[in-house]
């Protein structure tokens, strides 16, 4: 998704591959301002997936021609704040729930390698976010 993600905010993308849905519940739960207006999720039983929490709600904002959504979309997001983001939205204190790993290097599935640098999330771990070094080109 990663891959997926940075090809797609190219200025000569065309579109956007990968799974979407995923993509979709993770943008609900750190950014709730684009979660679907007058709703507040339910909670998940530990053995229901989390992405359940979001099925069948309606699309905040409809508007038919995607470049108007589009540009709506990059005005809401280059207007954000750092309180308009949700750091921690699985546990209030991450750091219990989540086991902390520091590791740094490839991570490997099939034929696909993704770099992973746990400085470029450490807040959301319950650390100190520094100024994370620049991302390598996928």
């Amino acid at each position: 998704m990663y891959r997926c993600l940075g090809q797609a905010s190219r200025a000569s993308a065309r579109g956007v591959a990968g799974c979407l849905t995923l993509l979709q519940c993770w943008i609900y739960e750190y950014f709730p301002g684009f979660r679907p207006s007058h709703f507040e999720p339910p909670v998940v039983g530990p053995d229901e997936a989390w992405a359940s929490r979001w099925i069948g709600q309606p699309a905040t904002g409809s508007v038919a021609d995607p470049s108007v959504r589009l540009a709506f979309y990059r005005r809401a997001l280059d207007s954000l704040t750092p309180s308009d983001v949700c750091w921690t939205p699985f546990h209030q204190r991450p750091h219990q729930a989540v086991r902390r790993s520091l590791y740094t290097g490839v991570i490997r599935f099939a034929d696909i390698g993704e770099f992973y640098d746990p400085a470029r999330c450490l807040r959301q771990f319950g650390y100190r976010q520094m100024v994370p070094p620049p991302p390598s080109r996928p």
